[in-house]
């Protein structure tokens, strides 16, 4: 949040290092304040001076929430995007918005829903994608899907169904506009709460191997090579991933979007792939235990599963990442 709108105006380091403490105290509050964050860099870009006022007071002086609706159930971000939400023009310049959104994480407890659509008449999303915030107190809002996944359940990312009348007040930018500004932070975002997921697990093994004793050995967990050599290799990928995250937030600040790509890419993909790998292997040097519930290991690992899929997906990412360091064009994400 900007500091002439009651913000501290943290830099992109400081963001994505909170958010990761953030995660290690539990990863679904990171990840559905990162989509919170998203949405106010997207109104720092997106909306006019009016707007900034009013929807940094909601945040500022009322505690507001926001949550980004960008994916349909139809659309695939690994490909071209294909935006089925329609935004139609009715009086007064509103807009009767149609469409079904999911994995709209914080789908329940939002103030305001950031959706995008497309004009109604509009052949490509360069010119005509749309979006606004909606009020989640407003007709024709709908959940359609309770949210049920095998991790993050915390998030409550369900789907949801628009049919109602949004003001153009609370319409940002103009038609096409969207995809004129910079929209990579929410992967670094991720980056950082899976690099958190992995660095708790990390901490509660190394814990219980300093601390463990299994008979008939007298000595714990720690003193044993083969417990040594994955801690080893856990804390390699963690220190590797971490570089790379704070590297990508440092080159954020620059501006430059070719090396912003590049960089966040390579975060987001590294700290999915520590997320999913350190998790398994604390839950392996646990043995049948890491298996309980009564650990906190196994939810760590189904909320890393989440990692690289999320979009940009791992393979989506390797691929910009190989456009890039080829000289060919690449976008994280493309809309039709």
């Amino acid at each position: 949040m900007p500091r002439e709108h009651g913000g501290a105006g943290v830099d992109p380091v400081t963001y994505v290092l909170a958010l990761l403490e953030i995660a290690k105290g539990c990863p679904a509050t990171a990840l559905t304040f990162n989509m919170h964050a998203n949405v106010i860099i997207n109104i720092n870009q997106l909306a006019s001076p009016e707007q900034k006022r009013r929807y940094f007071r909601e945040v500022v002086e009322e505690g507001k929430l926001f949550a980004t609706v960008m994916s349909e159930p139809e659309s695939s971000f690994r490909d071209l995007f294909v935006l089925r939400t329609r935004f139609t023009p009715t009086e007064g310049d509103n807009f009767r918005v149609q469409g079904l959104k999911h994995f709209c994480s914080l789908g329940d407890a939002a103030d305001r829903y950031f959706v995008t659509g497309l004009r109604e008449g509009s052949a490509t999303a360069e010119e005509g994608i749309m979006a606004a915030l909606v009020p989640r107190s407003d007709e024709g809002i709908t959940l359609e899907r309770p949210w049920n996944a095998t991790g993050m359940r915390a998030t409550t990312s369900h789907s949801i169904r628009f049919d109602t009348e949004v003001s153009s007040e609370d319409v940002l930018g103009d038609p096409g506009q969207l995809l004129t500004i910079e929209l990579s932070g929410f992967a670094l975002g991720y980056a950082a709460t899976y690099l958190g997921v992995a660095e708790a697990a990390y901490d509660f093994i190394l814990d219980y191997a300093r601390n463990r004793v299994i008979a008939p050995s007298t000595e714990p967990l720690a003193h044993d090579t083969r417990i040594q050599r994955n801690l080893g290799e856990m804390a390699a990928q963690i220190r590797a991933a971490k570089l790379m995250l704070c590297e990508a937030a440092a080159v954020r600040a620059t501006g430059v979007r070719e090396d912003m790509s590049l960089a966040t890419n390579q975060a987001k993909y590294l700290c999915a792939e520590a997320g999913v790998r350190v998790t398994e292997q604390a839950m392996r040097l646990a043995g049948g235990s890491g298996f309980l519930k009564t650990m906190p290991l196994e939810r760590w690992h189904r909320d890393a599963l989440a990692g690289p899929v999320m979009p940009p997906s791992n393979d989506r990412c390797l691929e910009v990442i190989g456009r890039i360091v080829c000289g060919l064009r690449a976008a994280t994400l493309e809309f039709q």
